[in-house]
């Protein structure tokens, strides 16, 4: 019985074997580079792959490595796709000499002990083989080590410990969706950067702060660089200074003093319960409203496609801490605590105005919402947002009617113009929502040949 049972199952192990060899993504040969999904367990999209040696860990998110399909040994510098670790001031083989921002350090050495038990040798993947990034060409990949007898995505690993920004990228987008994700639960957790303790206690350590982003701009957002703005508010009961304090993107563009990103003004502050934006062009400071006066655009618009693009917004405090931030869009499930409370209605035919009725039993806060009207109905494309305003609140059965055309000077409570010269809403058919500035939909309304 055991030599019958022997016999019948050495042809299945032979031809399992057979499968799986088929399967299993493995290069064709240790020098050559090959093709297999980016990401495990998905068909696509596909990426090219090459076996690299390790030569030197510069940072979190940059290694320098010779390729092991190259005669001529040449050394490659290799940038992380999708993630963004905090900067290093002074790079060296050795660890006891390395000097950093905040987190720089934990970023490196996490990379650097993962290449060591990979025994330097690295899997580089990208969509695009040209892929490249900065003055310097350094190539933009995706870096594999063998840990515990199996290949792990490294920066994925910097990203579950919340080590690293989330840095989407529009060409190489395999791992924009998962990074967001991951980014979004180490911001819930508070992990790593997202301690807001993690490099000692700041300034008003007891204060809670949050962070919006207005990241589509009424228009072109290249045109209208001022529409763009990045807002703190204060929740708490006392006004915080902001005093070497600076705010920033995922990418990193650095502004007066060498700050990853715009500093506040020394005198600067935002008032207990209130709030003060930071927009991306220039223009003249007030106690409520700076200016980046940078000349592109800051924040990368969503696109609700294979390419999942996104960005955040990013507060530190003088001693490094991210004390607030938003990345956007929000990871699904994405769910609001207004969703259901409130229903949209539409009159596009002159007199047009927009109405959000209350239709739960308790109050509702429309701060903190944005009212977008939909380009041609799309779901990622608007022609304005209008942020709802301190004080907005409707009650149980009220409505709050917004007439677009008219003079604010007329406003009520619950009556409201925006004073749009020209009629703006397609009797054809468009669609309006409001929205959380993290892109989750909380009611939609739509007309003619639009649909939500």
């Amino acid at each position: 019985m055991c030599r019958r049972v022997r016999y019948a199952v050495a042809p299945l192990l032979v031809l399992l074997a057979a499968v799986l060899a088929a399967t299993t993504v493995a290069p064709p040969s240790a020098q050559a580079a090959w093709r297999a999904p980016c990401v495990p367990g998905a068909n696509r999209p596909t990426c090219i792959f090459w076996s690299a040696k390790v030569v030197f860990v510069a940072d979190g998110d940059t290694i320098r490595v010779k390729l092991s399909d190259d005669p001529t040994h040449a050394v490659k510098t290799i940038r992380f796709t999708g993630i963004n670790a905090m900067e290093m001031t002074h790079y060296s083989k050795s660890a006891r000499n390395w000097s950093g921002a905040c987190h720089a350090i934990a970023a490196t050495s996490l990379v650097d002990r993962a290449i060591r038990r990979s025994h330097r040798v690295v899997r580089l993947a990208a969509q695009h083989a040209a892929s490249s990034t900065g003055a310097r060409h350094r190539l933009r990949r995706s870096v594999w080590v063998k840990v515990d007898g199996r290949w792990r995505d490294l920066a994925r690993l910097e990203m579950e410990q919340g080590l690293a920004l989330w840095m989407p990228n529009p060409n190489e987008y395999a791992h924009n969706l998962e990074y967001r994700i991951l980014a979004q639960k180490a911001a819930s957790a508070r992990l790593g950067l997202y301690n807001p303790q993690g490099c000692g206690a700041g300034p008003d350590a007891d204060i809670p702060l949050d962070v919006s982003v207005n990241w589509d701009a009424d228009g072109n957002d290249k045109r209208n660089l001022n529409g763009e703005w990045v807002q703190v508010t204060n929740r708490g009961g006392r006004d915080v200074s902001l005093r070497g304090w600076w705010v920033r993107d995922s990418w990193l563009t650095y502004g007066a003093g060498h700050v990853p990103g715009y500093p506040f003004p020394a005198g600067a502050r935002v008032p207990a319960g209130g709030s003060v934006r930071v927009h991306v062009g220039c223009g003249q400071d007030t106690d409520t409203d700076f200016h980046w006066c940078r000349h592109a655009s800051a924040f990368e618009n969503v696109t609700h496609d294979a390419r999942h693009m996104g960005d955040g917004g990013y507060l530190f405090d003088p001693r490094g801490n991210l004390r607030a931030s938003m990345t956007y869009p929000c990871a699904a499930p994405c769910w609001d605590p207004l969703e259901g409370a409130v229903k949209l209605s539409v009159h596009a035919s002159t007199p047009e105005w927009i109405a959000v009725t209350n239709t739960s039993s308790g109050v509702v806060d429309l701060q903190g919402y944005l009212l977008k009207l939909h380009l041609g109905g799309r779901r990622d494309k608007f022609i304005w947002a209008r942020p709802f305003r301190a004080g907005d609140t409707i009650a149980p059965g009220e409505t709050l009617r917004m007439w677009l055309q008219g003079s604010p000077s007329s406003d009520t409570r619950l009556e409201r113009h925006l004073g749009m010269r020209n009629y703006v809403l397609a009797d054809g058919g468009n669609a309006v929502s409001i929205q959380t500035y993290a892109d989750a939909v909380v009611a939609c309304a739509a007309w003619g040949r639009a649909s939500c």
